[in-house]
């Protein structure tokens, strides 16, 4: 388990999002842009931007243990491919209704899913920004990889945990 933003999580976030972002532009041209391929890419920018991280919180001791979120989106064709581990969150708005798409990595998240415990509960949970998974903790990482349907006029929605959070206090985004 981790915390992401323990430890040096801007530094984990800034190293993990430039290097994911050079990994998937210099790998996305040389690809046959298959959902199977574009997964892989995604799935392997994840592991490059994880061993960034990792190697970097090795090489200085007040950095042990950083991690950090990480959103990817790649939109072609009617897809969107999406590379998710954490709990920022990726929601799809379509039609004016906002739906999440990405499921949290936390340890509420899964006491949620085992019915533990209730949505309003892990919401005042004492450990709700405890991370079941993170980008950089470990050597190794399991993101979730997935592609879903773009239609015109769809929105994606990439945010941080503070970003929903706050809309949810405040009642401006529903759970499904």
């Amino acid at each position: 388990m981790a915390w992401a933003g323990y430890n040096g999580g801007e530094i984990a976030s800034r190293l993990a999002t430039a290097s994911a972002r050079q990994y998937i532009e210099e790998k996305f041209e040389a690809i046959k842009p298959t959902t199977e391929n574009i997964q892989n890419l995604i799935k392997e920018a994840m592991d490059y931007a994880n061993k960034i991280v990792y190697q970097k919180s090795r090489e200085n001791e007040e950095l042990d243990q950083m991690g950090t979120t990480l959103e990817i989106c790649i939109m072609y064709g009617n897809k969107v491919y999406i590379g998710h581990i954490g709990d920022s969150r990726i929601y799809r708005i379509r039609r004016n209704i906002i739906r999440r798409i990405t499921t949290d990595h936390s340890y509420v998240e899964a006491l949620v899913k085992d019915g533990t415990i209730t949505r309003e509960e892990a919401f005042y949970h004492p450990r709700k920004n405890m991370l079941m998974k993170a980008l950089g903790c470990t050597k190794n990482i399991e993101p979730d990889i997935t592609a879903k349907g773009f239609l015109p006029g769809d929105v994606i929605l990439m945010c941080s945990d503070r970003t929903y959070k706050y809309a949810t206090r405040r009642r401006n985004i529903q759970y499904n």
